[in-house]
């Protein structure tokens, strides 16, 4: 059986996999379902580019965006984020057609963004729509930038270097690594022991749930560790203490999801009183000074001193003392 990447990182938790890739269960957060879209449209563009032999066309950017969301069916609510991204991305995009080799092409375990070959070196970019960019170190250490340059090494071999590029089209900034054969090795272990767990679970008919990174963004509703009711001791045992961080972890997102609903509630029908502890949307007070005054008034009430070279944040309410003084 071939296991494809997304399949192999999945293991962290068994219960998950098994959800997904076994009994079908649709999982899509809104952030997986935006980084569908952006890949599907990415794709589009590429292939109206090289129809066209051009390597750019804002035309050609707009239908593939149109084409793509019509055709990934992305919710409403995600399309003015998405726009943002595109216009970002195809604003600087450029394709390099005298070294390009494949976009989008399933290469039956992995899909890569898009491929180049150089004489030196081959490249895989692989789009991101993260908030947060990684760093140079975080990529080199991902599984999926091993396991493609793994893949891309067997499939087409003999370069001397091969690149990994995560671009991250919030920022429109790509994080390049480099690997040498030697350094991915060991790679081959670790895919055949994420391929034996999920054979050893198949076997036993045991899909333990395990708390961890997935946990932010799992939809799953019947989570054994999210439902699962906790009261811990203000000391914490050595024992304990695990059990409360994989509890935290499958909370956050609910946490998360009903202070929003919360906040709705509030900000439509007033404040909510539960015994004497009230919730409450209120708004940000900002307001408008002239830079320079402000800096001239701070400096001549001493207000800096020792820290002048230090930033400082100062409340609303602070300020208007200072300007009726």
């Amino acid at each position: 059986m071939i296991y494809r990447r997304s399949e192999l990182e999945a293991p962290d938790c068994l219960f998950r996999y098994k959800a997904i890739w076994v009994d079908g269960v649709d999982d899509s957060s809104d952030p997986a379902l935006r980084g569908q879209a952006a890949h599907h449209i990415h794709y589009l563009y590429l292939s109206r580019l090289l129809a066209a032999n051009v390597p750019a066309d804002a035309e050609e950017a707009d239908a593939a965006f149109i084409q793509g969301i019509a055709e990934h069916q992305t919710p409403l609510r995600l399309i003015p984020e998405l726009r943002e991204l595109w216009m970002r991305y195809t604003e600087t995009f450029q394709l390099d057609l005298d070294h390009y080799m494949l976009h989008e092409e399933h290469q039956e375990d992995f899909t890569p963004d898009l491929v180049y070959a150089f004489p030196d070196a081959l490249e895989i970019i692989d789009l991101k729509t993260f908030w947060v960019m990684w760093t140079a170190a975080e990529i080199k250490q991902s599984f999926q930038a091993r396991f493609y340059i793994w893949k891309a090494m067997q499939r087409w071999p003999n370069f001397p270097v091969y690149r990994f590029t995560m671009w991250f089209m919030r920022f429109n900034t790509g994080v390049t690594v480099e690997f040498t054969p030697g350094e991915i090795d060991q790679v081959t272990l670790e895919s055949q022991a994420a391929i034996a767990r999920i054979e050893y679970a198949k076997s036993t008919g045991q899909w333990p749930a395990t708390a961890g990174p997935a946990c932010a963004y799992c939809q799953l509703a019947d989570c054994p560790i999210a439902n699962q009711e906790h009261t811990f001791p203000v000391r914490l045992t050595a024992g304990q203490a695990p059990d409360l961080g994989a509890w935290i972890l499958t909370h956050k997102k609910q946490v998360s999801a009903s202070d929003k609903a919360l906040k709705a509630y509030c900000k439509e029908h007033g404040p909510v009183d539960v015994n004497g502890v009230v919730f409450d949307h209120r708004p940000v007070v900002q307001r408008a000074y002239p830079i320079a005054t402000v800096l001239d008034m701070l400096r001549e009430r001493g207000v800096f001193g020792a820290f002048e070279d230090q930033s400082l944040t100062i409340s609303h309410s602070a300020l208007t003392k200072l300007f009726k003084l």
